[in-house]
């Protein structure tokens, strides 16, 4: 859904020239929009990984059976006449699996709770791309920290499960929006030369919120503290209200030319270029979007034509098994090791190199060679993890390789599958198939939490599922150094 809106901008030629004339492609002014609004990366990290130190896997106990019987009890198994459970919740003090007795026939809602936080994003990834187009980025922008920061301190004071589920689904909402239109803003702030660079470097941030997520778990060890530790940070972002300006593509787009006229000329004389003329240009440049506006609009049906069928199939293939195994074997490692804090912030950690080193993979190679090498490599990692000895150094080892390489997938995937469809229909297909990732990420955590019942199943769907996506993706065509298709007969020629 991110990359969805951004190519509304991007896939004109004649738009990408203009703005890239008068503001240059990377300047002092898209620096800093881009260093502002990235930082809000941070607390999508925080949302999302926030799972990890919420449903541990805990030893648990039955406290006394109805019956009064004398049979011996086990450690972590159910009993049907069990009246009250007992838990040891080291190392932390309590978590929401001991808070609402989150086991046994109750286990599935703590997955449940994580898949409502996805199904929230997914939501509002529709919602907030909507609110972006229909009222600006800049409005939908500061609507989404708002309510990030109103939910987010409001969930440690949950008074009960359905609370607490509730919230955390409109917190997904919320983040939905922080996420989409800060992407929007920097893609229609960069110019093309940039684009890629900047796309993959914007990741970073969530990263970072990522690697300290266990820094927080470790100092407030108690599930409702941990939560108001990581919702008050969130803070400074009421500080937007005072710097954020609308998109002058935005404005443009709808019209609002002198606004935008005022604000590229500022942006302009801080990258010290020339003015003169801006405000002609923007107004001829209005008109011809406006002239496209009344051309008929293709829908989603034209996605599975037949010259595009394959495409849709392999590329949403791909990205729901993305989805599954970032989001999943995250979970999965924080919940089998020994020592959870170390694991998710190397986990963490190893990703910002990765990112770093897809920029260079996607400049130097082809994007299908990445995307199914680093798929496949991932998928052998983790099927690995399930044989070597239980060695710390060695398990953390292969762990953190198996999510490097989902990172990988994840940076390229999103610049390969915009190059795949052509301009008449990019965004639609790039937001079909951040649906499908959204759907891996609700399905991931009932597969790692079938950790507990059958170990060896979430290795096994972890480790086989992206190598099958990674020959999946040799189905696919290359796109590296072609132009980008226009229309879905240049795909026909292909």
């Amino acid at each position: 859904m991110v990359i969805k809106l951004s190519n509304q901008v991007t896939n004109s030629a004649r738009k990408q020239d203009t703005f890239a004339q008068l503001l240059g492609d990377f300047g002092k002014w898209q620096f800093l929009v881009f260093g502002t609004i990235s930082v809000v990366k941070l607390s999508s990290g925080w949302v999302q990984m926030a799972i990890l130190f919420l449903t541990p896997n805990l030893t648990f106990w039955c406290k006394e059976l109805s019956n009064n019987s004398t049979e011996e009890i086990n450690n972590s198994t159910c009993y049907k006449d069990c009246t009250e459970y007992e838990y040891d919740t080291s190392p932390f003090e309590n978590t929401i699996v001991s808070e609402w007795d989150l086991i046994c026939e109750r286990r599935w809602l703590a997955s449940f709770n994580q898949m409502m936080l996805q199904v929230g994003i997914l939501v509002g990834s529709t919602i907030f791309g909507f609110m972006s187009d229909r009222f600006g980025r800049k409005h939908s922008f500061l609507l989404s920290i708002v309510t990030v920061i109103i939910f987010g301190l409001g969930m440690p004071f949950s008074p009960n499960y359905l609370v607490f589920t509730i919230l955390r689904f409109l917190l997904g909402v919320a983040t939905a929006g922080t996420m989409v239109v800060s992407f929007v803003i920097v893609m229609e702030s960069v110019g093309p030369r940039y684009r890629e660079v900047t796309g993959c470097v914007f990741h970073i941030p969530f990263m970072i919120g990522h690697m300290t997520v266990p820094l927080f778990a470790y100092y407030f060890r108690s599930w409702n503290t941990y939560l108001l530790a990581l919702g008050l940070p969130p803070l400074i972002y009421l500080g937007y209200f005072f710097v954020l300006t609308e998109s002058p593509r935005w404005l443009v787009s709808v019209g609002r030319v002198r606004e935008a006229t005022a604000i590229v000329t500022r942006a302009a004389k801080l990258n010290k270029l020339p003015t003169a003329k801006i405000e002609e240009t923007l107004t001829q440049l209005s008109k011809e979007i406006c002239a496209k506006a009344d051309e008929p609009k293709l829908n989603y049906s034209d996605l599975f034509r037949k010259s595009l069928l394959l495409k849709t199939c392999c590329c949403c293939f791909i990205w729901l098994i993305t989805g599954v195994t970032y989001f999943g074997f995250n979970q999965y490692i924080s919940q089998t090791s020994p020592d959870p804090f170390v694991s998710v912030a190397v986990a963490g950690a190893i990703q910002i190199p990765s990112n770093l080193i897809s920029i260079w993979f996607i400049r130097k190679f082809s994007r299908r060679l990445i995307t199914s090498v680093s798929s496949i490599l991932g998928g052998v990692f983790i099927i690995a993890l399930y044989f070597v000895p239980k060695i710390f150094a060695l398990t953390l080892t292969l762990g953190t390789m198996g999510v490097c390489c989902a990172s990988t997938v994840a940076t390229t995937i999103y610049i390969y599958t915009s190059e795949l469809y052509p301009t008449v229909i990019r965004n639609m297909g790039v937001g079909v198939c951040s649906m499908a990732m959204r759907i891996g990420s609700m399905i991931a955590p009932f597969i790692s939490n079938m950790s507990t019942t059958i170990p060896w199943f979430p290795t096994l769907i972890f480790g086989l599922a992206p190598v099958l996506a990674g020959l999946v993706c040799f189905l696919l065509p290359e796109t590296k150094g072609r132009s980008l298709p226009d229309s879905i007969e240049d795909v026909r020629t292909e």
